[in-house]
């Protein structure tokens, strides 16, 4: 599917000729028009905040309803792109057309990012600074199962425990090393200096269900890529 991706710049383009408009009209400056921005790379008003940032459960509970929901937008979002594939590959005369159906489709996925916030009690800004600690917390813990560290410890322990002592000695900086990698997967220093414990801890509360909602996005994305 990566010759998808040709006619995106299409559809950035006729997105901006449609932001400009609405822009001019009297719903400028709304929270919908705030939600496209946001998907055109633009910074979302306030998404900086001022100071550190308090994640409560209650708050994080609801994020994991938005992230799971925004997983159904995202993946109708993915396979009408994929849809119109196709299409567009073969150059036919309605690949304008299709560019603004494509259009559409990031419309109404910015809507339904919109209602999903509402729904789920959450302001833009919100959105963002929980992100924010989500995304660290939960893609270090995953890079670090990903690594497997934690197994290789087990087994470098292991055969460093059949070495001679002398040999053991040898192996010793190496073990110390991997277990230092081991303990920052586990125990997040960098993340906590940065957000705080009380923020990490809380996101930890939730951490089966981040995970899951952090695979299953990287999953709705790479579905266009192949």
């Amino acid at each position: 599917m990566r010759k998808l991706w040709w006619w995106l710049p299409v559809v950035v383009m006729l997105s901006a000729c449609r932001k400009d408009t609405v822009g001019a009209g009297p719903e400028a400056g709304t929270e919908g028009g705030e939600t496209v921005a946001r998907l055109e790379g633009e910074a979302a008003p306030g998404a900086e905040g001022d100071g550190p940032y308090t994640v409560t459960k209650a708050k994080l509970d609801a994020y994991v309803g938005y992230q799971r929901k925004m997983l159904e937008v995202y993946g109708s979002l993915m396979r009408g792109l994929q849809d119109m594939g196709p299409l567009m590959d073969a150059g036919t005369p309605k690949a304008l057309e299709a560019a603004r159906s494509g259009l559409k489709l990031i419309e109404r996925k910015a809507q339904a990012e919109t209602d999903a916030r509402t729904a789920a009690g959450l302001t833009t800004a919100e959105v963002n600074r929980i992100a924010e600690v989500v995304t660290t917390v939960i893609s270090q813990r995953q890079m670090g199962r990903t690594l497997q560290y934690e197994e290789e410890l087990k087994k470098l322990e292991a055969l460093q425990a059949r070495m001679p002592a002398e040999q053991q000695q040898e192996l010793a900086p190496q073990v110390e090393s991997m277990r230092r990698e081991v303990d920052a997967f586990q125990k997040l220093p960098e993340a906590r200096r940065e957000f705080g414990d009380a923020n990490v801890d809380v996101v930890l509360t939730r951490e089966a269900d981040l995970t899951k909602n952090y695979q299953d996005m990287l999953k709705a994305f790479a579905g266009v890529r192949h």
